[in-house]
């Protein structure tokens, strides 16, 4: 059903013109690389106009950022508590990006509303265009509570509400930030708290382990 899904959504996209394609991490996929690799190639087959944005290619979240190019301009994928980390934004922000991809995975409705706020003050601070690609919904024991939002330059051009969700935007060619931003974005509260929680989760699991 989530392939299905896709599939729907990328034609869907195909057929209102889109240049690049943003695809969420979808943790029922995820575990097959061999089913999204063909999916994907399939696709590209059927509309090689269209530039996708894959959560395979995200950072890892160890080692350097390796930003790639896209439609989007210089382009960087993050996942979960990477895409709010104070500790990387500097790193980001050096990177001179235009787009920033979020897989953000909401553990609650105030924090999906929380990443479309920082996600604003993101768009002026650590690339201009920033994508939120997320699910919402229940299945097979995951539950997600992620609303989809594109950020361009301080404004909310497309946001997404309960269920699945296309959301397309009219953006101007990719030029990067009109000055480089002199300072370093701040998360919201709601944010921080989730950081604090599961920096204490990891440190009680590492203990445990020694």
């Amino acid at each position: 059903m989530d392939l299905a899904a896709l599939y729907q959504y990328a034609d869907r996209a195909t057929e209102e013109g889109v240049h690049a394609l943003v695809f969420p991490r979808i943790p029922g996929l995820g575990a097959d690389l061999a089913v999204l690799d063909a999916f994907f190639c399939n696709f590209i087959e059927r509309a090689p106009a269209v530039t996708t944005v894959r959560p395979r290619w995200r950072h890892k979240g160890e080692g350097p950022l390796r930003p790639f190019d896209s439609a989007l301009g210089r382009t960087l994928v993050l996942e979960g508590d990477d895409c709010i980390d104070p500790a990387l934004f500097q790193e980001i922000q050096d990177c001179a990006l235009d787009s920033l991809v979020w897989l953000f995975d909401a553990e609650d409705a105030l924090q999906a509303e929380a990443a479309i706020e920082f996600a604003i003050d993101a768009s002026l601070h650590l690339a201009p265009l920033v994508v939120i690609a997320t699910f919402n919904g229940e299945a097979r024991g995951v539950e997600a509570h992620g609303i989809g939002a594109i950020v361009h330059l301080g404004e909310v051009v497309a946001e997404g509400g309960e269920g699945d969700e296309l959301l397309v935007a009219d953006l101007p060619t990719p030029a990067g930030f009109p000055e480089r931003p002199r300072t370093l974005p701040v998360p919201v509260p709601v944010l921080e708290q989730r950081l604090v929680a599961h920096r204490a989760g990891e440190a009680r699991r590492a203990r445990g382990r020694s």
